[in-house]
């Protein structure tokens, strides 16, 4: 079996794009449950490697940044206000 191209992928999508390919991703720490949640930044072996099948593919996932911390634009937003009051000739 061939070790198809994970890093990329969300979580969910690489394992089955794994299964698919009849090799498991699994994540560097066997003692927890498989991360299904985030982006496959990471892999071992690398894509293209034969291995047996079933053979495990270690992958490192990187948690999505949505939720509270995506407001990068704001800040530049505020200055704007101050800026307005300023602009007299």
């Amino acid at each position: 079996m061939l070790v198809p191209a994970l890093v990329g992928l969300p979580a969910a999508q690489a394992h089955e794009v794994a299964m698919t390919a009849r090799v498991v991703a699994v994540d560097p720490d066997p003692d927890t449950p498989p991360t299904v949640e985030g982006t496959v930044t990471a892999q071992q072996p690398e894509p293209g490697t034969r291995v047996p099948a079933g053979e495990a593919v270690t992958i490192w996932v990187e948690p999505d940044s949505g939720g509270g911390g995506g407001g990068g634009n704001m800040p530049r937003v505020e200055p704007d206000k101050p800026l307005d009051g300023a602009g007299a000739n």
